[in-house]
């Protein structure tokens, strides 16, 4: 694994993340020179693959949602999943907290 500048560490951990679990990276400083930082992710430590832009990963997470609604719906709607009952409308007050 390489190990960079503290400027070029900071940016990268400020613009990026995991490329495997999306997770935020961290600085460790490299133990052969005092100079270097490692930038690793904060779950998977010594085995950050790689690193994609914040907003990629931001990007494929609304995407991902998106998709899980849709599926939630087609399978609602073919009978594989249940739908919801219908909440009255004390339910929903009380969810809003009156």
């Amino acid at each position: 694994m390489e190990s960079f500048d503290l400027v070029y560490a900071s940016e990268t951990v400020n613009k990026y993340v995991c490329s495997a679990c999306w997770g935020d990276l961290e600085t460790v400083r490299d133990p052969r020179d005092v100079t270097k930082y490692f930038v690793l992710c904060r779950k998977c430590k010594d085995e950050t693959r790689g690193y994609v832009t914040k907003f990629y990963a931001n990007r494929r997470r609304g995407e991902s949602e998106s998709e899980k609604l849709e599926a939630v719906k087609l399978l609602q709607s073919i009978g594989v999943l249940e739908k919801p009952a219908p909440k009255s409308i004390e339910q929903l007050k009380n969810e809003l907290g009156f």
